[in-house]
């Protein structure tokens, strides 16, 4: 019973951002961020049956950082989880109901603790201003329209820019947004693999420092 309370009223307190990731639309400006570190969730009743892998996802916060995400009851700004197209969410908090969206395909815990990590207000690490540092992207692979999801950050929205994580649940895999799903798009100029957010247990070691800073915790 429990589960079925918390799948259909997770609250999250927070503000989130301009950006909506998937979309391909520029930030203008640094994400806000939700209040304290309680934030007010709202799963649609009918993703219930994903109950245990959002709470997993959830829990890897509560276990690893100071965020909380609690049954949404009087918050104003809160976070509302729904089966959408595709996985997405806004950068930051854009103040009031904040979608998350948790369609076909997203069912893995990874990929939601990536797209909480986005609501909490977090790009890409592909997204840095330093990434070319690290990274080489293949522009000639990628999907039509999709180039948007490597779009480089100005120096000043960096909120932290420490070491680059290759591990990050903020990181595609080599073969993100390709034409043909087999081509790479962005290979690691270290030489070592990038993973997709499906096949990474949650947040890194580097994505936990960020949080909390970035909540100050």
């Amino acid at each position: 019973m429990q589960l079925v309370v918390l799948a259909t009223m997770i609250a999250v307190a927070s503000a989130i951002g301009n950006l909506r990731v998937n979309l391909g639309d520029f930030p203008m400006q640094n994400p806000d961020l939700f209040g304290g570190d309680m934030l007010g969730v709202d799963v649609t009743v009918t993703i219930t049956r994903y109950t245990g892998l959002i709470l997993k996802a959830m829990d890897d916060y509560h276990k690893k950082t100071c965020v909380r995400f609690v049954p949404r009851t009087v918050e104003t700004n809160y976070i509302r989880i729904f089966p959408g197209q595709g996985c997405y969410s806004n950068v930051g908090m854009i103040g009031g109901q904040q979608p998350v969206s948790l369609g076909q395909g997203c069912m893995f815990v990874g990929t939601i603790v990536h797209e909480l990590g986005h609501a909490l207000g977090f790009y890409h690490e592909q997204n840095r201003s330093d990434r070319d540092q690290y990274l080489i992207i293949y522009w000639q692979n990628i999907q039509q329209g999709m180039d948007t999801q490597f779009f480089l950050l100005q120096p000043h929205q960096n909120l932290l820019l420490d070491e680059f994580d290759y591990n990050s649940i903020m990181l595609y895999g080599n073969t993100a947004f390709s034409k043909d799903g087999r081509s790479l798009t962005m290979v690691a100029k270290t030489g070592v693999a990038l993973y997709e957010t499906y096949d990474k247990p949650g947040l890194s070691r580097s994505d936990i420092i960020r949080v909390k800073k970035m909540y100050n915790c």
